[in-house]
């Protein structure tokens, strides 16, 4: 069964986001039984679903007493997880195995905006406003005067072809 992930944090298995989806990316941090066993190299073992589609083996990096690795989740399946050291000592939850729930679209990032930030956007907006309203003006004016131009072009060789008659 897929959960959060403050409910492995007992067994040393955290994941840096409560929610993940499909395109996040994900750190993972592992200090459970193979650390406190003493392993020198710890890999990730993945998986997505029931039947651990596309299943991998992710070298993870030493940071004092925890292991990490970045993980690019790319299925809307359970992201399923077992650890294993370079001896072949396997940390598989007893057999159930890490699993987390995974969402179909990434999980947006909270962005926090400034009061200024908001200013200075609103004043952006207003500029290009104006400058695009200005440049179609003109462009207006320009078709205008281009169109009289050629009205009096026009006439004055229609004047011509006349008296020529």
């Amino acid at each position: 069964m897929a959960r959060t992930k403050q409910d492995y944090a007992d067994n040393g298995v955290e994941i840096s986001k409560s929610t993940i989806g499909v395109g996040d990316e994900v750190t993972l941090y592992y200090k459970g039984l193979l650390v406190q066993s003493g392993a020198e190299t710890v890999f990730a073992h993945i998986g997505y679903g029931e039947n651990w589609d596309d299943k991998a083996f992710i070298p993870m990096e030493r940071d004092d007493d925890v292991f990490k690795a970045t993980i690019k989740i790319d299925h809307s399946d359970d992201l399923n997880i077992a650890f294993k050291d370079s001896g072949d000592n396997w940390d598989n939850n007893s057999w159930a195995n890490y699993s987390f729930k995974v969402s179909k679209k990434a999980a947006k990032a909270a962005k926090i905006v400034s009061k200024e930030e908001k200013t200075e956007k609103k004043a952006s907006t207003k500029s290009t406003k104006s400058s695009e309203t200005k440049s179609a003006a003109s462009k207006k004016s320009t078709a205008t005067k281009s169109a009289s131009a050629k009205k009096t072009a026009a006439s004055g060789r229609t004047k011509k072809t006349s008296s020529e008659k």
